[in-house]
């Protein structure tokens, strides 16, 4: 049998796909490396905005059948000392994620789609210079599935995007230890009941947070940085020191990673599309994936749906995904990539004069973020930063180089926005688009 689409990955996205696909009437097989009892266990929790369920018709999450935590409305984020706190208002909704993958696993077999536990992707098959299909391990034995299109959702790791060969199409890199976020989680009983959770808040000079776990008296406090797990416990020693913390104990630790670096520059090729974190598709603030993987994925649904129709799911005839996907989000997500690795680099005083004057971590631009809106750049915004970084320099509250530098982090992203919002309709005038877009990222530069 050959199936219409075959997807690499059966987590979150994988799972989302899917059900995308089976519902439009085709025939999806879907292949996960793990065993069912162990399929999205990277974490025991995540959270999903509450208007998301209905925004992309995601199950609800239920107490029955222990895929529901918990629930809060309002979110903090606070200056390196804990000052200025800027406030976002978005329910967020706390889910087991393996017992919340499984229920995606089942919404998507309901719709049709057939999956493949155990089943360790190997390599691509090609036929006619084309994937076909791959080879997978199955109880110690090699196997074989074909398939009009094949989806990598394989997670960061991107298993088959980076086995493509050179120049086939989308861009095959590995990640490196630059190139992600190294995520430690403490879960932690809390001692007073003062200090139970509405809400979270986070830190963003220290890639800090703390939030609501699945024990009402208890917390997560998490902490993502580049480099090393190491590296991140370095840093949150630093911000145990300058941030006040509830008085708690230590009841256990998760560790993980989550990409965070740019996208590929195109999404697909010849019978082939990268999506999820197989994509680098997370957010720029807090490297979350969830569900800025489903808004790719919902137009990436839509186009595969018609060239399947037509017959033809060459690169020309998947190419609106890459526009699409620029025009929804993928632009905006570049324009806070760019200003974000340029803000680290300044000191923990002059974090503090940005969030006192609302420069760059305003409470417009939180919420927007927040809410998937598109990231506020009107010209009195911008007006308003360069005015009040210009006070901070002749106050001596900002130095000549860190105006210099995060400054240019605004005008490299509003420039990549722009580039990117003019991505090539067709693939004729990629090759130089993507030179231009290398020359604006390599002055960039990566967050660490």
């Amino acid at each position: 049998m050959v199936y219409d689409v075959l997807i690499i990955g059966g987590a979150t996205s994988g799972s989302f796909f899917a059900r995308r696909m089976a519902e439009k009437g085709f025939s999806v097989a879907v292949l996960d490396a793990s065993e069912k009892e162990k399929i999205g266990s990277k974490y025991d929790i995540f959270h999903v905005c509450k208007r998301d369920f209905e925004n992309f018709g995601l199950p609800l999450p239920s107490k029955d059948d222990g895929t529901w935590a918990f629930e809060f409305s309002e979110g903090l984020t606070a200056s390196p000392f804990n000052n200025y706190p800027k406030t976002t208002y978005d329910t967020v909704i706390g889910m087991h994620m393996h017992e919340y993958v499984l229920k995606m696993n089942r919404w998507a077999q309901e719709a049709g789609a057939e999956f493949f536990y155990g089943a360790k992707f190997s390599s691509p098959i090609f036929v006619g210079g084309r994937i076909a299909g791959v080879k997978y391990v199955k109880d110690g034995k090699e196997k074989e599935i074909f398939a009009r299109v094949t989806v990598d959702c394989s997670g960061m790791g991107g298993a088959l995007r980076t086995s493509l060969p050179d120049g086939y199409g989308v861009e095959n890199f590995s990640l490196g230890g630059n190139d992600m976020f190294y995520v430690i989680l403490r879960y932690v009983k809390l001692f007073n009941e003062k200090d139970y959770l509405n809400g979270s808040c986070g830190w963003p000079y220290y890639k800090t947070w703390i939030a609501p776990q699945h024990d009402p008296h208890g917390a997560i406090l998490g902490i993502g940085a580049c480099n090393s797990f190491d590296y991140a416990e370095e840093i949150y020693k630093k911000f145990e020191t300058n941030i006040p913390l509830p008085e708690h104990e230590i009841q256990y630790f998760e560790r993980g990673t989550t990409p965070y670096c740019r996208c590929p520059y195109s999404f697909v090729a010849d019978n082939f599309i990268a999506t999820g974190d197989a994509a680098c598709l997370t957010k720029p603030l807090n490297g979350e994936g969830v569900t800025s993987s489903m808004v790719h994925i919902e137009i990436a649904a839509k186009v595969l749906g018609k060239a399947l129709k037509k017959g033809r799911t060459r690169k020309e005839d998947l190419w609106e995904i890459n526009t699409l996907y620029n025009k929804a989000q993928g632009a905006d997500f570049c324009f806070l990539r760019a200003v974000l690795t340029k803000a680290v680099n300044a000191k923990a005083e002059e974090w503090e004069y940005f969030f006192q004057n609302d420069i760059i971590f305003s409470e417009e631009l939180m919420n927007a973020v927040s809410t998937g809106g598109e990231i506020p750049l009107t010209p009195d915004i911008i007006k308003n930063m360069v005015v009040n970084i210009a006070k901070g320099m002749k106050k001596g509250m900002i130095t000549k180089e860190t105006v210099k530098t995060v400054g240019s982090g605004v005008v490299l992203g509003i420039n990549l926005k722009n580039h990117y919002l003019n991505f090539p309709k067709t693939p004729d005038g990629f090759n130089d688009w993507c030179k231009k877009a290398d020359k604006i990222w390599s002055k960039i530069g990566k967050m660490h």
